[in-house]
């Protein structure tokens, strides 16, 4: 993300995140169901993309992270 200390090398620039129409280049309207099925497995949705799943993640840690996606506005 810029303007943080983050500098991650997988994964796609979660920038704005929250205020983007759509995920995945498009192919999905950015709200937290779709937010929380691309964290959990993006290789179903858009297979070859740089982000890597977090299949392991638990329904209530999910949530937590979509909304916290979902406030990068």
């Amino acid at each position: 993300m810029r303007g943080t200390e983050a500098n991650g090398l997988a994964g796609p620039d979660l920038t704005h995140v929250g205020s983007r129409q759509t995920l995945g280049a498009g192919i999905l309207p950015n709200n937290q169901g779709t937010m929380a099925g691309w964290i959990s497995d993006s290789q179903a949705i858009k297979p070859g993309n740089r982000m890597p799943a977090y299949p392991v993640l638990a329904g209530q840690d999910l949530r937590a992270v979509a909304a916290y996606l979902e406030s990068l506005k």
